[in-house]
């Protein structure tokens, strides 16, 4: 969980946000987020990620099924994996793809630019 202090009154704005990764194989590891993904989340969020998105690793999946908002800084944050993923040669899959993400990925575009699977089960048939 993150705070930062609200513009307007001072208040801290309370986000929640979680990354664990694990790893089911050798080489194939997955990265389950959850929470909001925002400007107060994006740096926890791209730190998970680039330490998954690393050799030896062969394929990374980006679970999102518990994500609950996913702004534009979350957008970065996944299209920093896909730019990573393929400088090391690495296979990339989004998981779990539910309204939040897929909203906003369906209207940049961007939707199109990743391998998405239901489950990790089916991304790993």
């Amino acid at each position: 969980m993150t705070s930062q202090p609200d513009a307007g009154d001072g208040e801290m704005i309370r986000t929640t946000f979680g990354a664990v990764t694990e790893e089911l194989q050798p080489g194939v590891l997955v990265v389950r987020l959850s929470g909001e993904i925002d400007i107060a989340t994006t740096d926890f969020a791209a730190e998970s990620i680039r330490a998954a998105i690393a050799p030896p690793a062969r394929l990374v999946l980006i679970d999102v099924s518990a994500v609950t908002f996913c702004s534009s800084a979350g957008l970065g944050n996944l299209v920093e994996a896909r730019q990573l993923a393929g400088q090391h040669g690495i296979d990339l899959a989004l998981v779990g793809v539910g309204r939040p993400v897929d909203r906003p990925l369906t209207i940049t575009g961007l939707g199109r630019e990743f391998r998405i699977f239901a489950s990790v089960d089916e991304a790993l048939r």
